[in-house]
C-alpha cells in the first residue's frame, strides 16, 4: 500500500478527536487573528512603543500607572497591620506572600503595557506566582487547624467529608462520591495544588528554550506546553476549592474565605480574561482593529492589561475592607478586636502580661 505524503496529517485532521482538539484549542488558547493588511509587523520595542504613543494609550497608561502606584501603596499598609499585629511568625511569612498578589499582577500588567513584547512572559511569571499562592493558601488552612493530623480529625469529628463536587467542571456533576476526611486525602488534594507551580516552570523553562533555539517554528510546541498549563491549572484550581469548602464553617473567624475568594477572583481576572473575552469575542468579530505600531492581538493585551491594572484596585480596596484587623482573628495583637474565641482572647491577656 502506497501512502500519499501528508495523508497521514489529513486524515487526523479530518478525525473527530483531532477536530475536537482543534475546537478546544480554538476556545481555550490564544489563537492568531488579523485584520491588518501588514503580514511583516514586528512587535515594537518599549522605546520605540512609548516615543510613538496614541492619545488613548497615553490616557490608559496614565491611569494603570496611578492604579499600581496606590495598590503598592496600600501593600505597605498591609505590610505594617501583619508584621504589629499578627504575633506568629508562620503565619505572618504566609500573609506576607498574599499580600504580594495584587501588586505583583499590577505591577507585571503595567509592564506589560509599556514593554508590548513582554505581555506574554509577564503573564505567565504572575500566574506562576498566583499558583504558588493557592498552595500558600492551603498551607495557611492546615496552619490554622495547627497540622494536618488536627485538620482532619477536626473534619471527621464534625463528620465533615471531602466533597469532590468543586469548580471549574466537578460543580456540573452532581452524583460525584465523597471521600473521608483523612490525612492521606488531605495531603493528596495538597498535592493537586502544589504540582501546578512545579508544573508551570518547567514549562516556562523549556518554552524559553524552544523559542531560543527554533524561532517561529515554537509556536506548536507552546501551544500543545499552554494545553498542559491548562490542564495543570484546572486542577490546582479544583483541589484548593475542595479544601477551602471544608474548611468554611471552622475559619470564619480568620475570614478565611473571604481572603481565598479574594486570591481566586483576582487569577480568574489575570487569568481568564484576555483568552475568554478578548481572543474568543472581542478578536474573533474584529471589535478590536490594529494601530499604527500594534496588531490587533497587541492591542487587545494593552486593553486587557490596563483592565487588570483598574481590576486589581478595586480588588485591594475590597481587601482592606473585608479583611480588616478589627474582623479578623488572624491580627491576634491588635487591642479593639472583638473577640470571638477563647484562643485569641488568651493571647491578648499574654501579652498583656
Amino acid at each position: 500500500m502506497e501512502l500519499v505524503p501528508g495523508s497521514l496529517n489529513k486524515n487526523m485532521t479530518n478525525h473527530p478527536i483531532g477536530s475536537a482538539f482543534r475546537l478546544i484549542g480554538s476556545l481555550m488558547l490564544p489563537q492568531d487573528y488579523s485584520n491588518c493588511s501588514d503580514d511583516k509587523h514586528d512587535t515594537p520595542s518599549a522605546y520605540d512603543f512609548l516615543t510613538h504613543l496614541e492619545k488613548f494609550q497615553f490616557i490608559l497608561l496614565s491611569l494603570a500607572l496611578f492604579c499600581t502606584l496606590i495598590v503598592i501603596g496600600m501593600s505597605f499598609i498591609h505590610w505594617y497591620y501583619v508584621y504589629n499585629y499578627v504575633s506568629i511568625e508562620k503565619r505572618r511569612n504566609k500573609l506576607y506572600w498574599l499580600i504580594a498578589v495584587f501588586p505583583v499582577a499590577c505591577t507585571c500588567s503595567f509592564v506589560a503595557m509599556c514593554a508590548p513584547r513582554t505581555s506574554v512572559i509577564l503573564t505567565c511569571i504572575g500566574v506562576l506566582y498566583y499558583l504558588m499562592c493557592l498552595f500558600v493558601i492551603v498551607s495557611l488552612a492546615r496552619h490554622l487547624f495547627g497540622g494536618r493530623e488536627s485538620f482532619s480529625t477536626c473534619l471527621q469529628y464534625d463528620s465533615r467529608p471531602i466533597d469532590f463536587r468543586s469548580p471549574p467542571f466537578c460543580c456540573l456533576i452532581p452524583c460525584l462520591p465523597t471521600a473521608q476526611s483523612t490525612e492521606k486525602n488531605i495531603r493528596r488534594l495538597e498535592w493537586c495544588v502544589l504540582q501546578a507551580p512545579i508544573v508551570r516552570s518547567i514549562i516556562i523553562f523549556s518554552d524559553v528554550i524552544a523559542v531560543s533555539e527554533l524561532r517561529e517554528d515554537a509556536i506548536p510546541f507552546i501551544r500543545y506546553s499552554d494545553m498542559a498549563t491548562l490542564c495543570s491549572l484546572l486542577l490546582a484550581i479544583f483541589g484548593v476549592h475542595t479544601l477551602a469548602r471544608v474548611t468554611s464553617n471552622k475559619l470564619s473567624a480568620y475570614c478565611f474565605m473571604s481572603m481565598f475568594r479574594l486570591v481566586d477572583i483576582s487569577l480568574l481576572f489575570f487569568s481568564a480574561q484576555q483568552p475568554v473575552i478578548f481572543q474568543n469575542v472581542l478578536l474573533r468579530f474584529n471589535l478590536i482593529s490594529c494601530g499604527p505600531l500594534l496588531s490587533p492581538q497587541e492591542n487587545a493585551y494593552f486593553v486587557c492589561n490596563f483592565i487588570i491594572c483598574c481590576e486589581m484596585l478595586l480588588l485591594s480596596l475590597l481587601s482592606t475592607i473585608l479583611l480588616a484587623p478589627r474582623f479578623n482573628a488572624m491580627f491576634d495583637l491588635y487591642r479593639s478586636l472583638p473577640m470571638s474565641d477563647q484562643s485569641t482572647e488568651q493571647s491578648i491577656i499574654d501579652n498583656e502580661i
